[in-house]
């Protein structure tokens, strides 16, 4: 339903940003719902946010008002800790999201997130928006797009290699693009045939159904880097895990209830299991300007942003009917 707040002032080193766009995530969903608990309400989601800057604070220099900017779902870090001080923002452990946040502030006692006409954040986390790049299109680049960027460059993928992506959805989709304007021999693995024309108009070179164990087996040994977009249960991993030659890696950005598995083929093959979480700032950058070059968008649905739309933007979200970003647009 609607909500209205008085923000805290404006911060020396925060923006304030006319919203014009946010994109819908799946963990939206589960924030609304408390599904992974710690749900402070009034909550107002959206971290996939794209908008124009209307006022500085003083101590303001790399932004300017009228400038478009993206905001994820982190907005802040301790600066502190050990991971701070090595560029890897992502990984503090005293981060700060774009809602569900405590601020310490009694007039704001949680942030608040894209799911809005405005948002005030500190400036370091607002991204510049390459003008090559739509608003619409721009804010699932700040979640879907980071989480499966950041997995590449990480594991340092490279032109040549034969990767899988597991799962062909809002994440999937973006991982496929990175992975083909990579250079990479692109395969998806997914459980849904009808897929096939949608995996190959992203850049996938091979589709392989992972219910089918002729095709798996036929290409048993030959991937160098798996990624899983995975979030359902019921994934039989060691079927996967046959996938990967000696030296190979297996890497979550889906969130499964629980991953259960033996670890014969990952210790016999020396395979590598892993898992990714956002992105650190010059990661985020250097992924804008990839994304700009390479013409990397998401597919998307639009609806007009009112709190009717965002319900019904949600139940789409939970039936996995979009095909494969929604995303609320301000006028």
């Amino acid at each position: 339903k609607d909500f209205s707040y008085v923000p805290i002032s404006l911060k020396p080193d925060e923006v304030e940003l006319r919203v014009e766009s946010c994109g819908v995530c799946h963990s939206d969903l589960h924030q609304v719902h408390n599904d992974w608990g710690g749900a402070n309400y009034p909550l107002v989601p959206g971290h996939e946010i794209v908008g124009t800057v209307e006022k500085i604070g003083a101590e303001v220099k790399e932004l300017k008002v009228g400038m478009r900017v993206g905001v994820g779902p982190q907005t802040g870090s301790c600066e502190s800790c050990h991971d701070c001080g090595r560029g890897e923002e992502q990984l503090c452990s005293a981060k700060i999201k774009s809602y569900n946040t405590a601020t310490g502030d009694s007039q704001q006692p949680y942030t608040y997130g894209g799911f809005s006409k405005r948002l005030r954040v500190r400036a370091k986390w607002a991204f510049p928006i390459p003008e090559e790049i739509p608003s619409e299109y721009a804010g699932p680049l700040l979640c879907a797009g980071i989480t499966t960027w950041t997995p590449f460059v990480h594991n340092k993928v490279r032109s040549g290699q034969k990767v899988g992506i597991c799962g062909f959805g809002g994440l999937g989709h973006m991982a496929v693009q990175f992975a083909a304007k990579m250079g990479c021999k692109t395969y998806v693995i997914t459980r849904s045939p009808n897929k096939k024309k949608e995996a190959e108009k992203f850049g996938a070179t091979g589709f392989i159904i992972s219910a089918d164990e002729k095709q798996m087996h036929s290409h048993a040994r030959s991937f160098d880097f798996l990624l899983s977009t995975i979030s359902g249960d019921g994934v039989v991993y060691e079927d996967f895990f046959k996938l990967l030659r000696p030296d190979g890696i297996f890497c979550c950005v889906g969130l499964p209830p629980k991953i259960s598995f033996k670890p014969n083929l990952l210790v016999v093959n020396r395979l590598t299991f892993c898992g990714s979480y956002l992105a650190s700032h010059s990661e985020i950058k250097n992924m804008l300007q990839f994304c700009a070059k390479h013409k990397v968008l998401p597919q998307i649905e639009t609806l007009k942003m009112t709190a009717e739309n965002a319900n019904k933007a949600l139940e789409r979200v939970a039936k996995n009917s979009v095909r494969y970003r929604m995303v609320l647009v301000n006028n």
